[in-house]
């Protein structure tokens, strides 16, 4: 599928927020509008880069070659294959459009796969997964920036297939919105905002979160914020003279292992 120049994509608009070059003027003008509208936006998208960064690196150290990434958006500004380029990867979305441009940034490039499927049809990336892994289903699993935009039904399906599926050993990263008591304005407005582009958020308290991370093993520390895996504290620089607050408060990330 050819990708359109001339209309916003969502997965350039995310490499736009990164700082990125892999974007054009039409999403750079989409992005800034919705910064004016959620400017808690580009801090999140910062900080769950970052924090992938900082999973492939741990789950290399660990001695993982394989990774399998789920909806990915664009394989831009250092991602896993870039960081890892000895690995085999498979990553997906949903978005033709995206899957489109994101195979032309990959090139020839054999032990990288880029498969066009919903998170939702997770038997298909799984059979894609068997493939390119050759039957070998001890892998590193990226859920990173994901699992808030998953209803409750698929999140829990989407964990316990991967549970079922992959082999003891198995690492998943994801990350976390995470729901307090007394949601701040700030969170509110995000949630408002989202809602009425029609692509609804689904923070959850750590509480339920618990319940759906299990049979899986939470690993040390625990759920931590994302500012703090990050080592991010009060105020910070996102580029240039922008300046925000680190008011990702409410975001987390997690390792868990298949016993």
């Amino acid at each position: 599928m050819e990708f359109d120049p001339s209309q916003p994509n969502a997965g350039r608009i995310y490499d736009y927020l990164l700082g990125g070059s892999h974007n054009f003027a039409v999403d750079r003008a989409a992005a800034e509008r919705l910064v004016q509208m959620i400017p808690t936006i580009e801090n999140g998208a910062r900080l769950n880069r970052w924090f992938l960064d900082i999973a492939i690196n741990r789950l290399a150290d660990v001695g993982f070659t394989r990774y399998l990434d789920l909806a990915s958006g664009l394989p831009t500004q250092g991602y896993i294959h870039e960081i890892r380029p000895d690995a085999l990867v498979l990553y997906n979305d949903y978005d033709q459009a995206t899957v489109a441009y994101a195979r032309e940034i990959i090139g020839n490039n054999p032990r990288v796969i880029y498969h066009h499927a919903d998170i939702a049809e997770l038997e298909s990336i799984l059979a894609q997964a068997d493939q390119h892994f050759a039957g070998e289903r001890k892998l590193a699993i990226c859920i990173i920036g994901v699992s808030y935009f998953l209803d409750d039904q698929v999140l829990r399906q989407t964990l316990q297939r991967l549970y079922d599926w992959c082999s003891p050993g198995s690492q998943l990263a994801i990350s976390w919105l995470t729901l307090p008591e007394n949601p701040n304005p700030k969170l509110q407005e995000l949630l408002a905002r989202y809602q009425a582009m029609g692509s609804p958020i689904y923070p959850r308290t750590v509480a339920q979160i618990n319940q759906f991370i299990a049979p899986w093993t939470l690993l040390e520390p625990g759920f931590q914020r994302l500012s703090e895996w990050n080592e991010i504290d009060g105020t910070w620089i996102i580029e240039g003279d922008r300046q925000a607050d680190d008011d990702q408060s409410d975001m987390y990330g997690t390792f868990m292992i298949k016993g």
